[in-house]
């Protein structure tokens, strides 16, 4: 993945325990599935009006919030953290939105929700820094929305930032707490991990750095703790676009690697 290449990719983990229904109804006359992850996430966003495979002459984004290139995901049930849904996409010619983070888990928590029920451990974010635009006003409206949740619900969690050449974003890591404090409005307070530069991400199945190309040549850099006001898709999607937009406050322009996990211990 190049610094100027448009795609997002985002993956939810975690366990999905499938409805004991869903096998014998998602199947056609010849036993083979019908509708997974890439079905579900695309049919989804296109309800939503977030994105369309129509080929039409002319087709521009105008109010659509990516291309869908692809989707999939781990449904295997052996009770296994996995990376059960993921989506890749798009998202060049936004004209001035922010990075559809939200939306897209959204739809893939959707999609989720259809076949089975989904026990939460993370979420991960490959993000083209280049195209975030300025979140700020937005972070405080969401900040009001998740004001109004369950005080006896708050979650320890987990957050990691690799990029490539990690030195000077490390070196930034107090800037970025100090956005990131902001940009929660109060309603969330972050904290450098015990270690800033080896922290497992729980809750995140993800492969090695090395073996996607999408994260290939990426070091971690930055590991915070903070406990969200509760462990949802939508809080998760919370933390990451805070996070995001604290590193575009310090002037990171290069893809990151995020990821949002329930902290162990």
């Amino acid at each position: 993945m190049s610094d100027r290449d448009p795609t997002m990719f985002v993956g939810v983990h975690g366990i999905l325990r499938k409805h004991p229904w869903i096998d014998a109804v998602n199947v056609d006359e010849d036993d083979d599935q019908v509708e997974d992850t890439f079905s579900l996430a695309f049919k989804r966003a296109e309800t939503y009006g977030w994105t369309s495979m129509s080929l039409g002459e002319g087709q521009e984004m105008d109010g659509l919030r990516w291309w869908h290139n692809d989707a999939g995901g781990d449904w295997t049930q052996d009770e296994q953290v996995r990376e059960v849904a993921w989506l890749q996409a798009q998202v060049e010619q936004l004209r001035g939105q922010r990075l559809p983070l939200q939306p897209a888990l959204t739809v893939l928590k959707d999609g989720l929700d259809r076949v089975g029920r989904l026990q939460l451990t993370g979420v991960h974010l490959v993000a083209p820094m280049h195209l975030a635009t300025d979140s700020r006003f937005d972070l405080v409206n969401a900040a009001d929305w998740f004001a109004l949740s369950d005080p006896d619900a708050r979650e320890q969690v987990t957050v990691t930032v690799s990029a490539r050449g990690p030195g000077d974003l490390t070196a930034a890591a107090d800037a970025v707490l100090s956005a990131a404090a902001q940009n929660a409005q109060h309603r969330m307070f972050f904290e450098a991990a015990p270690s800033r530069h080896a922290v497992d991400a729980p809750g995140v199945a993800l492969a090695a750095l090395s073996e996607n190309v999408f994260t290939s040549g990426m070091c971690p850099a930055l590991a915070f703790q903070c406990r969200a006001p509760e462990w949802s898709v939508d809080a998760a999607a919370w933390i990451a676009e805070i996070v995001l937009e604290s590193l575009r406050q310090v002037q990171v322009r290069t893809p990151v690697l995020l990821t949002v996990s329930e902290a162990t211990g």
